[in-house]
């Protein structure tokens, strides 16, 4: 970039244009939430057949494409707006540099050197000539003050001899001149590198030209994402800093302090890390995190399709080894492959779930965590209803087994949760949140080594603590933490270390919580609830086997009466699994363990039925 240029260069004019793509973006989400919100809601719960799937099918894929248009847009109102902010500091600095100058009665040139007039005592009576000094960015010289090393950098040497020349020149304009020469070379270079880093960026921010946003495209978002990153650490552009490992409140308060600009260029620059910060808004979290899964949904399947066929496994002939053509695919792609079809089936589910907003009255959901590499087995944490603003909010931490890509299962369960706990709670809010951000044991022999609870107790509580930031307080909601099987077992590893942020604590077939009574959760005795299914195997061996390996201090298990806290009733058996069924709705009716649960949430405690 010349001296001319950015001396004549408008700022404004970028600033303006970013303003043009933050208002299509702003578009794009308006109508994308009309569309997930309202249109498709409305269709579900109205409408019925053929016809209406295929025009839900229609309204999904149009609402892709507004989100993809509501990211790149604001991708590249972020960039420009960052690019504006490098060039008007550079300018800034040459204007400076320009005033300097006309205050000593110097002449910027075109090409940016300062011409300076005659000045000084005079010298063999003549006054010291004036002359034009040409500027320079290179650092100072190392060997400033120093005798000069004939071994050093030609460059630095120059600059050192002409710093060296104007300060011994009689003439004390010249090093005046040169310092503002420095001035303006170090604008331009600064404006230049701005320039050369978002160009190439600004470039490559456009769509395919079809209305077809495949999984093509969004992998594509996710590279212009780094691009713009990296651009902006070359030049310095750099947003506030966020806390570091700071607490959720400290999170909240931070969020709250930025400027509108700011919260925009984070979302677009670094969805991943808001997406995952506990303490701010459930929306924020919410945005972050459904560009997060558009991204590695698209990337998963380019990778996915990029891995070559599985070749035949066996060998020709009776041995029934594996061939070694297998065995070579096998440990190149198997596991990846496995990793990806996991991951992509479990986005599937939460896409469903997005999907399924106003079939029989179920809110809006909130995807307040994400991560499919996360945690080993993935992370994922979604909300029926915003609890930012729910009076009823339960935090649900499912058990052994438990993956990203078999989510759907879970999902489920909150969605009844949340069905029936309204039902109960008319006029009221209701948001129950399926939260998988810990490392699960694959097994119940896994479940014997106590790290995987002390692991999670730590991250459930930061979320817990997190929510009760974004909701402005503990009076704001009404909080039950729920835990099923070796999720019951997190619960007690961070109730028993930290003051939970939690009204109730309601557990189902819980092998141990890691307390000798319910007392030691800290929410008072009367606050802990606890089901089973003592007449079915798989939920009498689950929480036996818990008691066996010490997962309850002192060999007690919620639903013992030495325990102390309220054992409630599960119901009758309607013939399915009783470690699975505390949430049946078979038959169109809940069973009395939901219907427990559920009275729970809402804290209509004389409606529990106990045992």
């Amino acid at each position: 970039m010349k001296y001319t240029t950015l001396s004549a260069l408008k700022p404004g004019d970028l600033e303006n244009a970013a303003d043009d793509y933050a208002a299509a973006s702003n578009m794009a989400d308006n109508a994308k939430g009309r569309l997930n919100d309202e249109i498709g809601p409305k269709m579900r719960g109205a409408l019925e057949g053929k016809s209406v799937d295929a025009a839900l099918t229609q309204v999904k894929k149009l609402s892709s494409n507004f989100h993809y248009t509501q990211t790149q847009c604001g991708l590249i109102r972020t960039n420009l707006n960052l690019l504006a902010g490098e060039l008007r500091a550079a300018q800034k600095k040459l204007k400076g540099a320009e005033s300097d100058a006309a205050a000593e009665g110097f002449t910027v040139n075109p090409d940016g050197s300062v011409s300076y007039p005659a000045a000084g005592d005079k010298v063999d009576g003549k006054t010291p000539a004036g002359g034009t000094v040409a500027g320079s960015t290179r650092p100072e010289s190392p060997t400033e003050g120093k005798p000069l090393d004939p071994a050093g950098d030609a460059g630095d040497l120059a600059d050192a001899l002409d710093r060296q020349a104007a300060n011994a020149d009689p003439n004390p304009n010249r090093a005046k001149a040169l310092a503002i020469a420095n001035t303006i070379a170090a604008a331009v270079k600064e404006a230049t590198e701005a320039d050369r880093q978002y160009a190439p960026v600004l470039r490559r921010l456009k769509a395919d030209d079809d209305l077809d946003v495949s999984h093509a495209d969004w992998a594509d978002s996710g590279q212009d994402m780094e691009a713009s990153r990296k651009a902006a650490k070359e030049v310095g552009a750099e947003l506030p800093g966020a806390p570091r490992n700071g607490t959720p409140k400290a999170n909240a308060e931070w969020w709250k302090d930025l400027s509108a600009e700011d919260r925009d260029n984070y979302i677009a620059l670094h969805p991943a890390g808001i997406g995952a910060m506990d303490g701010l808004p459930a929306d924020v979290r919410d945005e972050t995190n459904r560009v997060v899964m558009s991204e590695k949904r698209g990337q998963y399947e380019m990778e996915l399709a990029g891995i070559p066929p599985e070749p035949r496994k066996e060998r020709p002939g009776p041995s029934g080894l594996p061939s070694r053509e297998w065995e070579k695919w096998d440990e190149k792609y198997g596991d990846r492959k496995a990793h990806l079809e996991s991951s992509i089936s479990g986005m599937k589910a939460i896409q469903g779930r997005f999907d399924r907003t106003g079939e029989k009255g179920l809110p809006e959901a909130y995807l307040l965590g994400f991560d499919p590499e996360g945690k080993g087995d993935g992370k994922v944490i979604i909300a029926n209803g915003n609890p930012d603003t729910a009076d009823h909010t339960a935090v649900h931490t499912p058990g052994t087994g438990t993956n990203l890509g078999g989510i759907s299962g879970d999902l489920d369960r909150s969605d009844k949760l949340w069905r029936n706990s309204d039902r109960l709670a008319p006029g009221e809010s209701v948001s129950t949140v399926m939260w998988f951000d810990y490392n699960a044991p694959d097994s119940i022999p896994q479940a014997t080594e106590s790290g995987w609870a002390k692991d999670g107790g730590p991250s459930l509580q930061r979320f817990l603590e997190g929510t009760e930031a974004a909701q402005g307080g503990p009076e704001a909601s009404h909080t039950t933490v729920s835990g099923h099987s070796y999720g019951s077992t997190v619960v007690g590893e961070a109730a028993k270390h930290h003051d939970i942020p939690a009204d109730d604590i309601m557990v189902e077939g819980s092998p141990g919580m890691q307390v000798e009574h319910a007392r030691d959760l800290g929410v008072g005795a009367d606050h802990v609830w606890a089901v089973g299914a003592d007449w079915t195997w798989d939920d009498s061996i689950v929480r036996q086997g818990g008691r066996l390996m010490g997962l309850g201090e002192g060999g007690n298990i919620p639903t013992d009466d030495d325990f102390g806290g309220n054992v409630m009733d599960y119901g009758e058996h309607r013939g399915i699994s009783g470690h699975s069924g505390f949430w049946d709705e078979s038959g169109g009716e809940p069973s009395t363990s939901l219907r427990n649960l559920s009275s729970v949430v809402v804290g209509d405690y004389d409606n529990v039925e106990l045992k």
